[in-house]
């Protein structure tokens, strides 16, 4: 039991970096600077809808006894439609989007600051550096946890730490401003759905429990106590250092105004703790924080598409192509990749999230048409919120829909074609409750 806590640890600290990207260090201060004499109240609404929904997602493929399958949670839906849903969100949160993303904002906030240039011929230089560490660390499936776990991870929790201790100890300014927005609530709300952790978690969980079977904690009970405590582990991690990055946020909400640049604001706070030395510090910070997530999701979807078909596409083969494929988006066509992946994942969240929620009461959930019901009215409303960005006269309709000011329209649309599909029946199932 002692080899499980202590393994449990490791995985925890990978997971934690896992979710920890580059995003992830720009929205808590912005949080914290808009919120001011509130900073309390947004960092915990942030923590709430980034890290809380996250968590749930990961609980609630326990819960469904599906966290080692490859369409994870998404199984409710059906055979096709569920590796559809997870094969687009990997794709989208792999060599679409964000896996060039964490190369072009790591050189994009560490290296040219630090060289004092963005030149084409050090962009490819530092682009084939990157993607060739992501693809030596992820090649190995079995031990791409332990490699985040044990040695990247310490770098990263250590160049935070020090940011926000040396910025506690001594502020940059007071923390007792007016709040520069109306509803510090919903900022905080808006800012952690717009992380979509949510689909990162039901990516990740996959690598996760697979580590951890390879170690030999195959049974149920130790996927749930493993799994469990490493989401623990996970999340005090997120919810003492989001707490310290809103802080410091907080500190600086007298100096800058409301509409800063998210990424300048964290250039420039790193600046006033550590004075030239921060740009050096937050490169840190900030390369390791882009590596590790880029390597947990080159090594995701090297599982999921080696797992789908049958070694078809053996894991090292992906991983290999993912990470090339992701160089040459990130020199070439980053800006393009990300119009077209952005509108994908729009649409496959919100359908996401309804997953999610019905997955935490899967053993009472008979009826799978529940789920494909109420994923389908999510869908449907996220579908037509993407197409208004093109067509906005035509699907203006959309606006009128409760709560979709704040990217939530699909709730009770989804709420009601639940409720439609209850009166569809389909064959019972037995229901597995894990650790119950």
């Amino acid at each position: 039991m002692k080899s499980l806590h202590i393994n449990s640890v490791i995985v925890g600290f990978a997971l934690f970096s896992m979710f920890f990207g580059a995003g992830n260090i720009i929205f808590p201060p912005y949080v914290g600077l808009a919120a001011g004499s509130d900073w309390i109240s947004g960092y915990l609404c942030y923590y709430i809808a980034d890290v809380g929904l996250a968590l749930l997602a990961i609980f609630a493929m326990l819960r469904a006894d599906c966290i080692d399958r490859p369409e994870g949670i998404m199984f409710r839906l059906g055979n096709i439609p569920s590796k559809f849903m997870m094969g687009a969100a990997i794709l989208c949160l792999g060599p679409l989007l964000a896996v060039p993303r964490t190369c072009a904002t790591t050189f994009s906030m560490s290296v040219v600051p630090l060289a004092g240039t963005d030149a084409m011929w050090l962009q490819i230089l530092f682009t084939v550096a990157f993607f060739t560490a992501t693809l030596i660390f992820s090649i190995n499936e079995s031990k791409l946890v332990d490699i985040v776990g044990r040695y990247l991870t310490p770098v990263l929790v250590t160049g935070l730490f020090l940011m926000i201790i040396v910025g506690a100890v001594f502020p940059i300014g007071s923390t007792d401003t007016a709040p520069k927005i109306d509803n510090v609530a919903l900022v905080g709300i808006s800012s952690g759905y717009q992380t979509m952790d949510v689909l990162a978690a039901l990516v990740f969980g996959l690598i996760v429990v697979n580590s951890l079977k390879a170690k030999g904690y195959t049974s149920t009970k130790h996927k749930f106590l493993s799994v469990g405590m490493a989401s623990i582990v996970a999340g005090a991690l997120l919810l003492v250092i989001y707490g310290g990055l809103c802080f410091l946020g907080a500190t600086v909400s007298s100096l800058y105004p409301e509409d800063i640049d998210k990424g300048g604001l964290v250039v420039d706070i790193s600046r006033h703790i550590f004075g030239n030395t921060g740009s050096v510090i937050l490169s840190v910070v900030v390369a390791m924080a882009c590596l590790t997530t880029a390597v947990a999701l080159v090594g995701a979807a090297g599982t999921f598409f080696s797992t789908v078909t049958r070694d078809r596409l053996p894991y090292r083969t992906v991983v290999t192509v993912v990470c090339i494929f992701s160089a040459v988006v990130a020199n070439f066509g980053l800006s393009n990749i990300i119009a077209l992946a952005a509108p994908i994942l729009t649409f496959i969240y919100p359908g996401a999230l309804v997953v999610v929620l019905l997955s935490l009461f899967d053993a009472r959930i008979a009826n799978d048409n529940i789920f494909r019901f109420a994923t389908a009215g999510a869908l449907t409303v996220s579908f037509c919120e993407v197409m208004g960005w093109y067509f906005p006269d035509t699907f203006s309709f959309i606006q009128l829909l409760p709560f979709q000011a704040q990217s939530l329209g699909w709730i009770i649309p989804a709420i009601v074609c639940g409720i439609v599909g209850m009166f569809f029946k389909t064959a019972p199932r037995i229901h597995t409750v894990t650790g119950a």
